[in-house]
């Protein structure tokens, strides 16, 4: 019934094509078969359901109708709801274009693999649980380093002049070669518990001095418990790396100075 008293658009509605179906117009502005079809698919309303497909056409018709409201009162015409709807409609775009390149270039489970054994190579065969003095900045630490090294101190000693000048001391749980940063895991290689590594830790609360308190054997989860991870992980960074790539390839004018904008 619904096809048989359709008819094509009589408006200039933006999102409206010429070749859309029209289900029925409330005070001259359209209500589109696909509008019907994608709120349906939101709703998760079958095509045979035609109880629920009238219910739903009823709710865009009362949707149509409040918004017909809110344009003859102008509020189209405010700067705020602008920007709101002209956000909307880029995202909408985003998310579309985001789903057609993953189905064209959908993650294999050849990516998945490779990101698994290079992640395997990159953790090693040990874990480790480390014992940290965070120190203000990098000199501290490092005349801290030099001072186990003469033989001038030892780490329990360290250990308790950092308590008493009031310095973090706090053990990690267990991490492994790839959790503590390239610079940093090749030092791991060798070391052995009891051991403080030669050189610093750089993390937001500082410097820390890092002895390695406990090792075991790395057990290293299985491919298949992990792979919807990885696939997750690489689908991000694909996207990612495609906005930086389409940012980096646009044509960027300035209209207006930022200050001037911020002014505005």
């Amino acid at each position: 019934m619904l096809l048989l008293s359709a008819c094509q658009p009589t408006s200039s509605d933006p999102f409206i094509d010429p070749e859309d179906v029209i289900l029925v117009e409330v005070d001259g502005r359209p209500i589109s078969l696909p509008m019907l079809e994608y709120m349906m698919a939101q709703r998760g309303v079958d095509e045979d359901d035609h109880e629920a497909m009238r219910e739903v056409l009823e709710e865009l018709i009362r949707l149509r109708a409040v918004a017909n409201a809110a344009e003859q009162d102008g509020l189209a015409d405010q700067s705020e709801v602008r920007a709101q709807r002209a956000l909307r409609d880029m995202e909408t775009l985003q998310l579309r274009y985001f789903s057609r390149i993953h189905e064209e270039y959908p993650v294999t489970d050849e990516d998945i693999r490779v990101v698994y054994e290079n992640q395997l190579r990159r953790s090693g065969d040990r874990q480790f649980r480390l014992e940290t003095i965070v120190y203000p900045s990098q000199a501290q630490a490092l005349l801290a380093i030099a001072s186990l090294e003469d033989g001038e101190t030892d780490f329990a000693s360290l250990r308790e002049q950092a308590r008493s000048d009031g310095l973090v001391v706090e053990p990690t749980g267990w991490v492994d070669r790839s959790q503590v940063g390239e610079e940093l895991a090749p030092l791991f290689v060798e070391a052995e518990a009891d051991d403080v590594l030669s050189a610093p830790l750089q993390t937001p609360q500082g410097w820390r001095l890092v002895r390695i308190a406990e090792q075991r054997d790395l057990q290293a989860p299985a491919l298949e418990d992990v792979r919807e991870g990885i696939a997750r992980q690489l689908v991000r960074q694909r996207l990612e790396a495609l906005v930086e790539d389409l940012y980096q390839a646009s044509e960027i004018t300035p209209m207006l100075p930022l200050e001037e904008a911020a002014a505005e």
